[in-house]
């Protein structure tokens, strides 16, 4: 009785155990193009580096100013002099002339307690450091939103790939649908002796390749799932439902107005990048020629000393003094020769200059050869995509008109093939055509987009 209990017993704990699993609701993220662009703005890997790499030059902005200010020491120092040293002094100066005498001097115990301020007055090297770093910081700030506009382009595209490879199973599944139904009715006939036998097993060959191209592009939407996932910063196991369409997105991009949008290069990002790095490469100018100006800075110290022969350093009274010393000093460097070392250097800094110089020039002109490319390119293709959807949709109506015409006897097994590889490639053609007019719309997009727009 006991065992047929237990027996009992643990089918229902399975049991409610997968009760529980189906109780339990997934956490499904719905996103449309827009949405997903702006969660990777939060959560994308390298997005959170580059805000790190802000932070970093901010600190940095830090680090050069604090250089020039007043700066604090203190410090502590003890020694105990187990064995002091003894020095020989001539008898002569003892008062005992031909007898020399030991003598140790000092105590067996020396404290010292101190502070030191300093201050930079001039440096030629500080004050272009200064302005260096807040250069720097302002490259950065480029650097992040290049690195937003990358991972931009990233998750749109992955997107598109999403797109494309659900439209292109939901071709495949539907005309497998269709072409399974018709192998059936097809068996059906033949069984009663109203079909040819090579009929059935044509359908039979195209339900098979279907079969495998339906394997194939599932694994391709896990694929192009798993990448979307990844630039979005989410983990594998999340589940992601896109609400946005190939042809909804291809009619919202065409309605934006980028197409007559003006191109300015000067706030491109890669422009305003180089400008920034021509600045910091005429500070280095700057601080090179800095080596030839003198600096100045000022110092106080302050500081009280005791020597006991007695551990008694506590004791403040008169005759257990501290001794107390304080001095002001200022330093001033004056760069004399260097033997054509600081001359070196500033030329160095000049003709990486120049080099910068002509790189603006040579961005300048490849920016411009880049809008016209991809404005060409961006046409080509939409010409391209309005052409398959035409033939799509012609090559649709011919497949289903021969797959009636299958049935009522008029065609054969051979006109279904040669009609569906035809449907079939055409909607492929449309996918790719539709994937690579948004992917030019895209990339032109991105060329057009200043760093003002962020």
């Amino acid at each position: 009785m006991n065992g047929m209990k237990r027996t009992i017993r643990t089918p229902l704990l399975i049991l409610s155990f997968f009760i529980a699993l189906a109780g339990r609701t997934q956490d499904v993220k719905f996103f449309s193009l827009d949405e997903a662009i702006a969660f990777a703005m939060e959560n994308n890997y390298d997005i959170i580096k580059s805000e790190k790499d802000i932070e970093a030059a901010k600190a940095r902005v830090l680090e050069s100013t604090a250089m020039g200010l007043p700066q604090i020491d203190a410090s502590i120092n003890y020694t105990d002099n187990f064995a002091r040293p003894t020095f020989i002094l001539p008898g002569e100066f003892m008062g005992t002339p031909g007898q020399d005498a030991e003598i140790q001097f000092g105590t067996k115990y020396e404290a010292t307690l101190g502070a030191t301020a300093t201050q930079l007055i001039f440096d030629g090297k500080y004050i272009v450091g200064v302005k260096a770093a807040r250069k720097f910081l302002e490259r950065t700030t480029v650097d992040f939103f290049k690195n937003k506009l990358a991972v931009r382009q990233q998750v749109a595209e992955s997107y598109y790939n999403v797109l494309a490879t659900e439209e292109a199973l939901k071709i495949i599944d539907t005309t497998l649908t269709i072409t399974r139904n018709l192998a059936d009715e097809t068996r059906q006939i033949y069984e009663v002796g109203f079909a040819e036998d090579i009929d059935v097993d044509q359908l039979d060959l195209l339900v098979a390749d279907l079969e495998a191209s339906q394997i194939y592009f599932e694994n391709q939407l896990y694929i192009t799932h798993a990448y979307l996932k990844f630039y979005l910063g989410l983990n594998e196991t999340d589940s992601i439902v896109l609400s946005d369409n190939m042809m909804g997105l291809v009619e919202k991009w065409e309605q934006s107005g980028k197409l007559t949008a003006a191109f300015d290069y000067n706030q491109h990002p890669d422009f305003v990048w180089m400008m920034r790095q021509k600045e910091l490469s005429n500070l280095q100018v700057e601080l090179e020629r800095s080596a030839y100006y003198p600096t100045l800075s000022a110092k106080v110290n302050v500081q009280t000393n005791a020597q006991r022969d007695a551990w008694n350093f506590t004791d403040f009274s008169g005759s257990q003094a501290w001794y107390n010393s304080s001095a002001l000093g200022l330093t001033m460097l004056i760069p004399i020769l260097s033997s054509g070392e600081r001359r070196a250097k500033v030329k160095q800094a000049r003709i990486a200059l120049e080099q910068i110089e002509v790189s603006e020039r040579q961005l300048e002109t490849s920016l411009k050869l880049q809008y016209k490319a991809k404005l060409n390119e961006y046409m080509n293709a939409r010409s391209v995509y309005l052409n398959k959807q035409k033939n799509r949709k012609i090559s649709e109506k011919i497949y289903l008109k021969t797959t009636e015409k299958f049935k009522e006897g008029m065609s054969g097994s051979l006109d279904i093939l040669n009609t569906q590889n035809q449907y079939l490639n055409t909607q492929r053609e449309y996918i790719n055509a539709a994937s690579a007019l948004l992917k030019a719309g895209l990339e032109l997009e991105i060329l057009l987009t200043t760093v003002t727009d962020d």
